[in-house]
């Protein structure tokens, strides 16, 4: 080996483990500096009507980060998110209203049940696939929300079911919405862990291994039923989480309101919009047209019905086509092509010892 490559091999590893360091640090300072703006934001807007936007797009974020569990990370196109949500906010409901039962419980039992369902659907619907298993979960959560209109003497029927307003920690009702936007931040941030955990642990990788191509991994012996069942469940738990906070939080349960199609497909479109399979693409997506749609509503919906909708619809059209991988993504692959600085870095070579 020449002097030159003597010199030159330790800088190369060096330079190579403070790019490592540097990097996580980077990464530790980014959370570090997402985590304070969430808890001092709310603080700073101290106004009622944009502290309640804040708090929803912390509830549907973490909506779409649930579903993006299924649809996302293991390529399942699940349309009935929505019986999920309202099994979590009916249980919570009628736990509290009908047994007098604390809503901390109802949570508890909610996601049991829903996780019972999820395990249900995931064994008769999981082994189908494309726009099959996409109709089969649509079938379910309609015949959840058929069952929510015509148990009236449960549910209150289309009526709908009053939560009584008995502000305290343990009925889980607070007048201040500023405490809703940290419960709210919490579980956004809760699924963000989750998501986190899951692209790096061995699960994960089975449920890319599966969306990528079935077949393939389970001739390589995956267990892609076992894979598809732990997504499926886990992604139910935290979507009936939100439900029963979304049951607490507005103390009005109603089949349309909480259970329809509607809102599985605000769920899929919020993870589809900001980018699938990544943990940041739910929020950004719907940090971007939770917004936006709230903001379009208040300027035309009595000016001129269903122009709202109409400017909500031309939007999406233009990124789907424009960002068919979602924003993250998208921006993400753009950036690497157009800068060598966010580019992955080549990897090193050895040197060798031969003279």
């Amino acid at each position: 080996m020449s002097e030159h490559q003597q010199e030159k091999t330790p800088r190369t590893a060096n330079s190579g483990g403070w790019l490592s360091r540097a990097t996580d640090f980077l990464r530790c300072r980014r959370g570090f500096i997402a985590i304070v703006a969430l808890v001092i934001l709310p603080i700073v807007v101290d106004h009622p009507y944009y502290r309640e936007i804040i708090a929803l797009i912390f509830l549907w974020s973490a909506m779409a980060g649930a579903w993006n569990i299924v649809g996302g990370y293991a390529g399942k196109f699940s349309l009935g998110h929505a019986a999920f949500f309202g099994v979590g906010a009916y249980t919570t409901g009628l736990v509290y209203v009908r047994l007098g039962i604390s809503p901390w419980l109802g949570i508890i039992l909610g996601m049991v049940l829903s996780v019972l369902l999820a395990l249900f659907i995931g064994v008769v619907t999981l082994r189908l696939k494309g726009k099959f298993f996409a109709l089969c979960t649509i079938a379910f959560g309609q015949l959840v929300e058929i069952m929510a209109v015509y148990l009236r003497g449960i549910t209150g029927g289309s009526e709908g079911l009053l939560i009584p307003f008995e502000p305290g920690i343990l009925t889980l009702t607070f007048s201040s919405k500023l405490v809703w936007v940290y419960i709210f931040g919490g579980l956004m941030l809760l699924v963000y862990g989750v998501s986190k955990w899951l692209e790096g642990s061995a699960l994960g990788y089975k449920l890319a291994a599966l969306r990528e191509d079935e077949d393939a991994a389970e001739a390589l012996g995956v267990n892609t039923l076992w894979a598809k069942l732990a997504s499926i469940s886990l992604s139910a738990a935290l979507t009936s989480m939100g439900g029963s906070l979304f049951a607490q939080y507005f103390l009005w349960l109603e089949p349309s309101f909480c259970v329809s199609l509607d809102l599985s497909i605000q769920f899929a479109l919020y993870a589809i919009i900001g980018g699938m399979g990544t943990a940041i693409g739910p929020i950004l997506g719907a940090s971007l047209v939770t917004p936006l749609l709230i903001f379009l509503r208040a300027a035309f919906g009595t000016a001129a019905s269903g122009i709202s909708m109409v400017i909500y619809g031309l939007l999406l059209i233009l990124v789907v086509l424009f960002m068919p991988k979602g924003i993250v993504v998208e921006v993400g692959d753009r950036l690497r092509k157009w800068s060598p600085r966010f580019r992955a870095p080549a990897p090193e070579r050895e040197v060798s010892n031969a003279p």
